[in-house]
């Protein structure tokens, strides 16, 4: 049978634009749309990719830079992603080539990529959800949302600690002492006692000359041994007593030592301290705890001896700071320093000279130097003793030139003043009269000789209404003793928290009628 007539040129088909999502099944819809699945030349036109930027090796695959056809999608800003898809390519990874579900492109992490095109493209026939929310496929919106971006693919290395020094299988080496280490396998060995008495299985052995060989870490690690984790560096609390020895001076007796040339300096009415490079303590060794921020530029590498003083007159105010933990007004207290005890044997000068340094370069807050001065003479000596009892001082201490540190009384430190100072041990209450009456009038004391004496001037409202502590230690001032040994107009000063027993004071042939 003869042809009727000239074959008619079939017309192109275009892509469906529901593809993959298409329903429809009858026969005229398929003849004039593609989908996928349909290998035609025009559907292969339409899926080429638009752009080829410039391509770099994520993964183990091989590239024919001759062929046109490789898809390319981007990843982020500076890495690409490879897809061969032609039939020329070769391709490292055979079974990924021939799986034809798919399972290798869901090798991919689903959580941490953005959606790359699938290598099956238009043959792929997986309908899931996971499939398809992980890879891009033809009729996929192209504005759609790619996802969080996929970080460059990486070659996986061994987190595993590597050995300090390399110990291959088989060999042995001599080390320090005469021991012999050798691999055996992942058993290492070591000729020393530790290691051979061992009980645990030879694989689970190790000793201190295979942690220095090989390295604690790699040994660790070998071992399963998990390194515990470093402790925080607790500050260790100062200890609230220690033994404390300092220089104690004695009394000036006029007469008795030329003061010319010897230092001076004023008598501080505050508590003394010793510092020793982290915390305060008292003559008896007895903490005095300062916030971190008044001690904060004092040196931790030396020994100072000073006294914390809050000003004249304010003695018994200065003892309620300096005993109470970090009382509201250590600002108003500053630490006074006089000497260095860790550096005892040096002359005095010498002394001076390295406070002063510190101070010069340090520069505390909450510190000062006492200020020292050549005495010129005895009348010059008056003469200054006088402006420091004007201004309300105690009196005035001197020094012997290139003296040491003696941690003890000595007589080369002498104190000066108008009258005598002593402790005194409280043994009861004195009721008071007048406008007192209701609250303390006297506190009844016991001197260090045994003497009893009574004490009501220098206490102030306060101290009347809440007294010294039965067997506290008080500090009282008086001119003279009386013919009786008693001292006359005794004037309450303070609490003495540096002593626990009573002192008289050193009274030089100046006693007087009753």
């Amino acid at each position: 049978m003869a042809s009727s007539g000239t074959d008619t040129k079939e017309e192109p088909r275009t892509k469906c634009k529901y593809w993959d999502k298409c329903y429809r099944k009858d026969k005229n819809h398929l003849a004039q749309f593609l989908h996928p699945g349909n290998t035609s030349v025009e559907a292969e036109e339409e899926e080429k990719t638009p752009f080829k930027p410039s391509l770099r090796k994520t993964h183990d695959i091989s590239i024919n830079s001759d062929d046109g056809d490789d898809q390319l999608k981007k990843v982020n800003n500076d890495k690409m992603e490879v897809d061969e898809e032609t039939s020329d390519e070769k391709n490292t990874d055979a079974t990924a080539e021939n799986d034809p579900k798919g399972d290798n492109c869901d090798s991919a992490d689903g959580d941490n990529s953005r959606k790359i095109k699938c290598k099956y493209w238009n043959k792929c026939y997986r309908k899931d959800n996971t499939h398809k929310n992980t890879y891009i496929h033809p009729g996929d919106p192209e504005d759609a949302d790619p996802g969080p971006s996929k970080p460059a693919l990486v070659r996986r290395t061994s987190g595993r600690a590597k050995p300090e020094n390399k110990l291959d299988d088989g060999e042995a080496v001599n080390i320090a002492g005469g021991f012999k280490l050798k691999r055996n396998g992942s058993t290492f060995q070591c000729s020393c006692f530790q290691w051979t008495k061992q009980i645990v299985p030879t694989k689970k052995r190790t000793c201190k000359h295979l942690q220095q060989y090989l390295g604690e870490d790699f040994e660790n690690a070998r071992l399963g041994i998990v390194a515990p984790p470093a402790k925080k560096k607790v500050e260790k609390a100062p200890a609230q007593h220690i033994h404390v020895s300092v220089l104690l001076a004695h009394k000036y007796v006029e007469g008795d030592i030329d003061p010319t040339g010897w230092w001076l300096s004023e008598k501080l009415d505050g508590v003394r301290a010793y510092w020793n490079g982290r915390c305060f303590y008292s003559r008896l060794g007895n903490a005095f705890i300062a916030p971190k921020w008044f001690t904060k530029d004092l040196p931790t590498d030396m020994c100072l001896d000073g006294e914390l003083f809050g000003g004249r007159k304010q003695f018994q105010s200065t003892v309620s700071i300096v005993k109470t933990l970090d009382h509201q007004h250590w600002n108003k207290i500053k630490f006074h320093v006089f000497d260095i005890p860790s550096i005892e044997k040096e002359p005095f000068e010498k002394r001076m000279e390295t406070i002063q340094e510190y101070f010069d370069k340090a520069k505390p807050q909450y510190a000062v130097f006492v200020e020292q001065s050549r005495c010129k003479g005895p009348k010059h000596l008056e003469e200054e003793l006088k402006k420091v009892l004007d201004k309300g001082g105690e009196g005035l201490m001197i020094r012997k030139p290139k003296s040491q540190y003696e941690k003890t009384r000595s007589h080369t430190l002498l104190k000066i003043k108008k009258f005598y100072d002593a402790e005194a041990r409280v043994i009861g209450y004195e009721p008071g009269k007048g406008m007192n009456t209701g609250l303390v009038g006297a506190l009844k004391c016991v001197m260090a000789c045994g003497k009893n004496f009574k004490v009501g001037s220098g206490l102030t409202q306060k101290d009347r209404r809440n007294p010294p502590k039965i067997g506290s230690i008080i500090t009282y001032k008086f001119q003279e003793l009386s013919n009786s040994g008693s001292p006359r107009f005794p004037t309450y000063v303070g609490v003495r928290i540096d002593m626990t027993k009573p002192k008289d004071a050193e009274v030089i042939a100046n006693v007087s009628d009753d």
